[in-house]
């Protein structure tokens, strides 16, 4: 009873947290981010959708709508801006504002404005239409208002990309001090396959490979001294929920999950009832924190501005587990959609994981021995998008151009497991097992 009671006044103090975020960030006047936001729009105008860098293609829209949120705070209004998450929003115009729908059909627009055109004429103060979509956090927000102060979007664009190269390098540079190279090439394939390093180009889902590198590196520095793994894996889950639109969220517990692994096994031995009962509790605590905050945003909503959130929220989670009738889709439609999008763009980093597999084994094949225990859990945790994509059956089928990225954990999983798999006999032991050894033949020596 009393973890559950922390657990909650923990979960409480965030939504705090969350709520005063997106609050302080709609305090300061548009005027500040007049100028960035009116350079913005038409840069992203300019780039079409879907928008296309070195090859890779991004979801503009998302981005000029996630701009064009920003831009439509009030701060004579700050708790309702907060919360409803309106786009095209000018408080001093009358306007006609469209409550959040379960199906984008059911609205009947009088301006047939694309998104891009529609931040557009929101700058220049030219719209009569306003839409909510209060079913997310958009904690993003808190983070990209304050930059349009100082920055238009391309400039934002080049320091992200900056933030993740610099994240990258850190997270690398630990696993290498406290693993080994062969796991850091895991996990260089690994960004490299998912397009990491490109992902600054965009606002959308950029927020999941931050907090994923972030909560990784965390790990890796405090992974000794943190006392309650299942909490902190509670938190993951809220933060991602607070600043996802639903792009690649799993990528945020299995990476960190996988990291852990690493960083345990190096120190203790683990059995396999160990390892798999650390994987589901923690991935049913990460579900709990993510499901849990998206249910606080909607009864918050309901209760305040009473629009019904709640059941339009949870129909519209059910179309996009199953779709509608029209559309028929089998069960596994999502995932090979998503497969193929991904193979297709990055067969190569696969083929050169397995390649150095291969070569890993055949060097090292004399010391090799099987080590089943120590691998089983990283094929489990590959298969955590797996299990999203035959979920999110609609979702992943329609939008199977950014969702693949959940497949990062699949690329690093395998790669782990058939690296853990293969173990050197010299070198599967832990750091407490070859510190005990060497004490033994120190005693030996003085005997």
């Amino acid at each position: 009873m009393k973890i559950i009671l922390k657990y909650f006044i923990i979960f409480i103090i965030i939504i705090a947290i969350f709520i005063l975020a997106l609050v302080l960030s709609s305090l300061f006047p548009r005027d500040w981010i007049q100028k960035n936001t009116e350079e913005s729009a038409i840069i992203l105008k300019s780039l079409g959708n879907p928008a296309k860098v070195l090859n890779t293609f991004f979801d503009n829209d998302t981005d000029t709508l996630m701009v064009n949120n920003a831009y439509s705070m009030n701060p004579n209004n700050v708790l309702e801006s907060a919360l409803l998450g309106r786009r095209n929003y000018l408080p001093e115009k009358n306007q006609t504002i469209y409550e959040d729908v379960i199906i984008e059909t059911e609205i009947e627009p009088k301006e047939e404005y694309i998104i891009q055109d529609q931040l557009i004429h929101t700058v220049n103060n030219d719209i009569t239409e306003c839409y909510e979509y209060a079913r997310y956090w958009h904690g993003y927000v808190a983070l990209l208002r304050p930059l349009l102060i100082f920055f238009n979007f391309n400039e934002i664009r080049e320091i992200m990309v900056a933030i993740l190269a610099l994240l990258a390098m850190i997270l690398l540079m630990l696993l290498y001090k406290k693993v080994s190279f062969k796991y850091c090439f895991v996990v260089i394939l690994a960004l490299l396959a998912s397009e990491y390093f490109l992902m600054g180009f965009t606002l959308q889902g950029l927020m999941m490979f931050i907090i994923c590198m972030i909560s990784s590196i965390v790990i890796c520095i405090r992974s000794e001294k943190i006392k309650n793994i299942g909490l902190y894996f509670f938190v993951i889950g809220m933060v991602t929920c607070y600043f996802d639109l639903l792009t690649h969220p799993i990528i945020t517990l299995g990476v960190p999950m996988i990291i852990y692994l690493l960083l345990k096994q190096e120190k203790e031995q683990m059995s396999l009832k160990e390892t798999i009962k650390f994987i589901i509790v923690n991935t049913l605590l990460w579900g709990i924190g993510w499901i849990a905050t998206n249910l606080a945003k909607w009864i918050i909503v309901d209760i305040l501005y009473d629009r019904n959130l709640m059941h339009k929220s949870i129909v519209q989670f059910i179309f996009r587990s199953q779709g509608s009738s029209s559309e028929n889709l089998a069960w596994y439609e999502g995932l090979l959609n998503n497969w193929i999008w991904a193979l297709k763009n990055t067969s190569k980093f696969f083929a050169i994981l397995v390649v150095y597999v291969i070569y890993y084994i055949i060097k090292n094949h004399k010391n090799l021995t099987l080590n089943i225990k120590s691998a089983v859990p990283y094929l489990i945790i590959s298969f955590m998008p797996i299990a999203w994509f035959l979920v999110m059956v609609n979702h992943t089928w329609f939008h199977f151009w950014f969702t693949w990225r959940n497949l990062i954990v699949f690329y690093m999983g395998t790669g782990t497991f058939l690296l853990k798999l293969f173990s050197i006999k010299d070198g599967n032991l832990n750091k407490t097992e070859e510190v005990e050894i060497i004490e033994n033949q120190k005693g030996n020596e003085v005997k």
